[in-house]
């Protein structure tokens, strides 16, 4: 079945030119009452049919109501997605079982997660078919780290008050030898594939117009080099979304329409849960996928890359972060995911450099910042830390900072080159670059948005 088919059956309902109601209550609905009517009489047999008489409910009925009416899009929206045809029922089987490798040991977190300890050499990356004949190992590390060049002298030196998330399995996380890989049902597999063609945007990030629903604020370089990393520290935040909707903070690779990406991210749909979790995104060639299923090769037995990150920051308050790079090692062309948690440089794993066409040699533009997505006419979730920007360099405790945002050239990391664009495409969103303030923040970058867009 065709995305572009996918995406009618799921949101073109919503463009009708029927009475809609918007109300934000702590939540924002957009909803078409003659829709409902018409589509779930059984559900709405006893519910007021007017405008006018929905505006006399209860705050408490109302608000069920329509929380009731958003769910049904939602779950209209997947029972689309899920009509299936025999061919492609198999092939999800078969993706299943390509997934859920034979484990060595199980780990359940707090939360109800299942995270399945799979030996190195049967996780999902080596189903990929470029990936057949290789020589990786567990104990695999890029064969040069990234210098950083001495940086400039500035006037202003503040200093960046924050903790680092706490990130990683309990227990000690999975033997050595062993990754961990959150189980999946078919039904999970299904939603997985459906956000994953939603993220999986071709468009010209300077043109979002091809991709309704998505919106941006983030920081764009796009000088003529070659590009052999990027990394950051970035605030870690949550803010309430009702799936299909997504927001994330990440950094980004891009070279044509290839890219990989990683941050943070609060994606119930995707996850099945409201909480901020460690995500990466791969777009390679014909395929794209979040997480670990399309060619990404992991190797650290402890921290999974779609794991709950918490505590979350405060506005105005405690602010936490998370520190990651990727980058390209000199010698194999692979391209490492590397976090830096409490002192420690951690390799989280790889992109082999064979699962990619152009991003096989180089990539050509990198990002900093945020984007957040909702069905068109649904009002779009808050963006980093969900508030119109101060953009101070005193105020990293208020707006979602990516700090020491850097760029890697030659096996050097550097600040990003002059001439780096903002990229906000709603009055809702803002980026505002500061540049290098000098002191442990280096190049700043502020971005977010209350959301609400439609």
């Amino acid at each position: 079945m065709e995305w572009s088919g996918i995406y009618s059956i799921c949101f073109s309902q919503l463009d009708g030119d029927k009475d809609f109601l918007l109300l934000d209550g702590g939540f924002s609905f957009l909803i078409d009452v003659k829709l409902i009517r018409d589509n779930w009489k059984a559900v709405i047999e006893n519910y007021p049919t007017s405008l006018i008489e929905v505006k006399s409910m209860g705050l408490g009925v109302l608000l069920s109501y329509l929380l009731v009416c958003y769910l049904f899009f939602y779950c209209k929206c997947m029972e689309g997605y899920k009509k299936l045809s025999k061919e492609e029922d198999l092939e999800l089987e078969e993706q299943l079982k390509r997934l859920n490798k034979p484990t060595v040991k199980s780990i359940t977190t707090k939360y109800g997660d299942i995270y399945d300890c799979v030996d190195f050499y049967k996780q999902p990356a080596f189903d990929h078919p470029l990936l057949k004949n290789h020589n990786f190992h567990p104990e695999m590390k890029p064969t040069s780290t990234p210098r950083r060049v001495s940086p400039k002298k500035k006037i202003r030196i503040p200093k960046l008050d924050y903790k680092p998330v706490r990130i990683g399995l309990e227990g000690g996380g999975c033997p050595l030898g062993t990754v961990p890989i959150r189980r999946t049902v078919k039904d999970e597999l299904i939603t997985a594939k459906f956000h994953s063609e939603i993220h999986a945007s071709k468009v010209n990030p300077l043109d979002v117009a091809g991709l309704p629903g998505v919106h941006y604020c983030f920081a764009h370089s796009q000088a003529v080099i070659d590009y052999d990393g990027v990394g950051a520290t970035l605030s870690i935040w949550n803010h309430p979304a009702q799936a299909p909707q997504y927001t994330v903070g990440r950094i980004k690779l891009r070279n044509g329409d290839e890219s990989m990406e990683v941050g943070w991210t609060v994606n119930p749909g995707l996850y099945g849960d409201t909480r901020t979790h460690l995500y990466i995104y791969t777009n390679a060639n014909q395929s794209h996928c979040y997480n670990a299923q399309c060619g990404y090769v992991h190797l650290n037995p402890n921290i999974p890359v779609d794991g709950a990150l918490e505590p979350v920051s405060t506005y105005n308050g405690q602010i936490y972060a998370i520190t990651l790079s990727i980058y390209q090692d000199a010698a194999t062309k692979d391209w490492f995911l590397k976090l830096f948690n409490n002192g420690a440089d951690i390799n989280l794993g790889f992109w082999p450099h064979k699962i990619f066409t152009n991003l096989g040699n180089t990539a050509t533009q990198a990002e900093w910042g945020g984007e957040v997505f909702s069905p068109p006419k649904i009002p779009s979730p808050p963006a980093g830390s969900g508030n119109v920007l101060i953009s101070d360099e005193e105020n990293t405790a208020r707006d979602a900072f990516s700090v020491n945002s850097h760029i890697v050239v030659n096996n050097t990391i550097m600040d990003p080159p002059d001439g780096v664009l903002e990229i906000a495409d709603d009055s809702n969103y803002a980026v505002f670059i500061e540049g290098d303030v000098g002191g442990d923040i280096h190049y700043l970058i502020f971005y977010g948005g209350p959301g609400g867009a439609t």
